[in-house]
């Protein structure tokens, strides 16, 4: 039960989280990329920051299973197309929710729209 209520206390406030600490600490670095969990075998979107030593302290670590255990990646400006997959910069992308395209083509194919796209 433990582990449930810190997964509800800490999920989807790992920014928030790390902003306090900054505030506490200007020092800090504010990381945004993934946290890989060999628990759950899947990258989480997730934000973190490291100190002057390069040393990763993550406020919200145990709404994790592996608690900390897991790989902690860097986000390095790129994504992927929700329909073809191709990387491009995160500043091309034309991003919709929690999706994102690489062309005005591959959104209209992706939402069913394929009708509309330009030959």
């Amino acid at each position: 039960m433990e582990e449930e209520s810190n997964y509800k206390k800490y999920r989807g406030k790992c920014k928030e989280f790390c902003e306090k600490e900054i505030e506490k600490n200007p020092l800090l670095i504010l990381v945004r990329g993934y946290y890989y969990c060999p628990i759950w075998n899947k990258e989480e979107p997730h934000w973190w920051l490291i100190d002057d030593k390069n040393n990763i302290i993550d406020p919200t670590v145990l709404q994790f299973p592996s608690k900390g255990f897991g790989e902690y990646i860097p986000f390095n400006g790129f994504v992927n197309c929700s329909e073809c997959g191709k990387e491009i910069k995160e500043e091309e992308a034309d991003i919709d929710g929690n999706y994102c395209f690489c062309s005005n083509d591959c959104h209209l194919r992706f939402v069913g729209l394929e009708e509309y796209i330009r030959k």
